[in-house]
């Protein structure tokens, strides 16, 4: 009976006590359909040092947030809305949330909410069939992606075309006749490069030497000697010098009949010559062309002063002179090709694209786009930010090593340029008995100065308090040159820092002094912070 009597009291000491919490929660309904919006608003009686968690919602993650809105001030009260939905029927319990007012914990009411489904009665809702989807009508924006990638390929599809079909210039063709001594000549001198008897190729050497006296033949005296077998180019090179009065000698005739016909005998009837008689046919094939080339200047000479004309038709062909032709109309025509490549490309992909990617939003862009709530560190901190932040590498100083266990650093943007966010954890691998927070505020004070290569001035502390971790909030001013404008601009730093013995944590932010829309970035971000250990 005094135990019950114990529990009653201090239910009713509870009720007391809830009664007299200054946290109240509220909601515009608790029954909805699925989908359908309801407004969970906390109020809180008190304005300063007030810290509000995460909301937490029921755990079969069934309930989802629509809207984080940021809290508001209404006279000596401070009121946080969240509003909240259900994609599924069922009844779920919103549990009672955390605040800390003061340094103290307070927890507000859980609540029940009921999600419905919609009913249909299909005896009064006729069933039609499943119709396919029906696409909008085209209209000319639907076409501009393609037109940006159209027009740059129709110009360079017209300047190929231009610089395929022009009209050139047609280049004087260079004839260069090489009289066909000099070239039987030196065809002999390739031969004896090859050194094709050393290589024990008698066959080949015979063949490579016949074709050079044959072909000087058909050239210079016009016989067709190429496709003739031997006993045929001997009758018709005997009977052409006799009926032409070329003055071959009897004898180079002799010779040349000696040669093609032993020639034969290696190329079809294996014959194996010795050394000292492939040597004496290659210098008898010598003497035989410039024997005939004798005869051949000799006739030619008399038909010259017989005829009072020129037969001489071994020459060479002066080369003309060629036209530097002047392409600056083709230097024109491909820059303009260039040119519109790129703005159909740039037109293509959109502004809106390369501001993101490449320049970066606007800190008045960046409170009505799209924000991203992250989690970095180690311990974690969540974080709501206009972008995703990128890990960073940062070499630790040597006295650091020994006692951190893990450290990580996350930051947007730059120091100088028009914004930044910097994020960093620390993990201490054994427990700090004296935390010097002061000592961490002027060593974050001093990276800066290092990192800006400028003074800090204005320094200002103030103690805050998350969830039992203290910490501390800095704010500051420097003076540096923006890297974008190039120009000195003013800066303003903010900066909280959270410590206890196990692990540290620290974001910061850095502004335009002048920028407005700068200051409710920072605030949102700030506000955002949640510290979790």
């Amino acid at each position: 009976m005094k135990k019950n009597l114990v529990y009653i009291l201090f239910f009713i000491g509870f009720i007391t006590y809830a009664q007299q919490s200054p946290i109240s929660v509220e909601v515009d309904t608790t029954a909805i359909k699925i989908g359908e919006q309801i407004e969970y608003k906390i109020s809180v009686s008190e304005i300063k040092n007030v810290l509000f968690s995460k909301l937490q919602l029921d755990s079969l993650g069934k309930v989802e947030v629509v809207e984080d809105l940021p809290v508001d001030t209404i006279k000596n009260r401070l009121e946080k809305k969240y509003l909240i939905t259900s994609f599924d029927s069922g009844v779920y319990v919103i549990p009672q949330q955390e605040i800390v007012i003061n340094n103290k914990k307070f927890l507000a009411d859980s609540l029940l909410i009921n999600v419905a489904t919609v009913k249909v009665d299909t005896t009064k809702q006729k069933m039609y069939e499943i119709k396919s989807i029906k696409r909008e009508p085209k209209t000319f924006d639907d076409y501009k992606p393609w037109l940006w990638w159209i027009i740059p390929v129709v110009l360079l599809l017209i300047l190929g075309l231009y610089l395929i079909f022009r009209k050139k210039e047609k280049k004087p063709k260079v004839k260069i006749q090489i009289p066909p001594i000099q070239e039987a000549l030196q065809r002999l001198k390739e031969l004896d490069a090859k050194e094709l008897v050393k290589q024990n190729k008698i066959k080949i050497y015979y063949s490579e030497l016949t074709d050079i006296v044959r072909t000087y033949i058909e050239k210079d005296i016009k016989i067709p000697a190429l496709e003739s077998t031997t006993n045929e180019l001997l009758e018709t090179i005997t009977d052409f010098n006799e009926s032409s009065k070329l003055g071959i000698s009897k004898e180079t005739l002799k010779q040349l009949k000696t040669i093609l016909q032993s020639a034969d005998l290696v190329k079809f009837a294996k014959s194996k010559p010795e050394a000292n008689e492939i040597n004496g046919d290659r210098l008898i094939i010598e003497d035989i062309l410039k024997d005939t080339q004798t005869a051949v200047l000799a006739k030619r000479k008399e038909m010259q002063a017989a005829s009072g004309t020129s037969t001489e038709n071994n020459f060479e062909i002066p080369v003309a002179p060629v036209k530097k032709k002047n392409n600056i109309l083709k230097y024109i025509l491909i820059a303009i090709g260039v040119l519109t490549l790129l703005f159909g490309t740039l037109g293509y992909f959109g502004y809106q694209y390369i501001k993101e990617n490449f320049i970066g939003a606007t800190t008045s862009e960046m409170m009505s786009k799209q924000w991203y709530t992250s989690s970095y560190g180690n311990p974690p901190v969540v974080i709501q930010t206009p972008e995703i932040l990128e890990v960073k590498s940062v070499n630790l100083p040597d006295n650091g090593v020994t006692s951190i266990g893990d450290f990580a650093h996350f930051e947007y943007g730059s120091m100088v340029g028009d914004f930044y966010i910097g994020l960093s954890t620390i993990n201490f691998i054994s427990e700090m008995d004296n935390l010097n927070f002061e000592g961490a505020v002027q060593g974050s004070i001093a990276q800066v100065e290092a990192a800006i290569g400028s003074k800090v001035t204005n320094v200002k502390t103030e103690k805050i308090d998350f969830n039992g971790i203290e910490g501390r909030e800095v704010t500051a001013n420097f003076k540096s040159k923006n890297e974008l404008t190039q120009k000195e601009a003013s800066y303003k730093i903010n900066m909280v820092i959270y410590a206890d013995k196990n692990a540290l944590q620290q974001v910061s932010v850095v502004h335009l002094d002048n920028d407005k829309s700068a200051a409710e970035v920072k605030d949102r971000i700030l506000k955002s912070v949640s510290i979790n250990r």
